[in-house]
């Protein structure tokens, strides 16, 4: 099966870029501690995620422009200048990191056949999902509504309650079953 990637709403594809392989790392860990004179072992303040690279080997098919037309054409598409920006592979489409490249933008050439490495950053490391919304009439009471993250990291769901009777409403409650670690 032949991946593709999506990088700023334009598919690798368009390019004459195909996507040879990619890793998505794990995300680098800040842990906060300090060390106290006279005390054992360290106070630990806790772990944060950091960013996450992603790397992705290319190769772009050859045609008849010159390889580096199509070079300069790609790098501008990739452009780490314009800052972070929405990045989808094909075989997980429900994933969107937002990325930008980071380090060099080096090419193997070989006549009009080129390969390159590519790395991305991504700032917050998550892969975020499409977003669901969840319509629905209240009839009863209680009424349970059931909104769960498929994400890597337990998202709290937003509620917007629309009141379309002509009577207010009174006395409802909303529990949130949020769980967090």
């Amino acid at each position: 099966m032949a991946y593709i990637f999506t990088y700023r709403s334009r598919r690798c594809t368009d390019f004459g870029v195909n996507l040879l392989s990619y890793a998505v790392g794990s995300p680098e860990l800040r842990e906060t501690e300090e060390d106290i004179d006279g005390r054992p072992g360290v106070i630990d303040y806790g772990t944060e995620w950091r960013k996450r690279t992603l790397t992705l080997r290319i190769d772009v098919t050859p045609d008849n422009d010159p390889f580096k037309k199509r070079q300069s054409a790609i790098y501008n598409w990739l452009k780490p200048t314009i800052g972070y920006s929405p990045l989808i592979f094909s075989d997980v489409p429900d994933r969107t990191y937002y990325a930008k490249i980071t380090g060099s933008l080096g090419a193997e050439q070989f006549g009009r056949y080129g390969e390159f490495t590519l790395t991305f950053k991504c700032a917050d490391p998550f892969a975020y999902g499409p977003e669901r919304i969840i319509e629905t009439v209240l009839t009863a009471s209680p009424f349970v509504i059931n909104a769960e993250s498929d994400g890597m990291e337990a998202t709290p769901p937003i509620y917007e309650l629309t009141n379309i009777s002509a009577s207010p409403l009174a006395g409802f409650t909303i529990t949130n079953e949020y769980e967090v670690e």
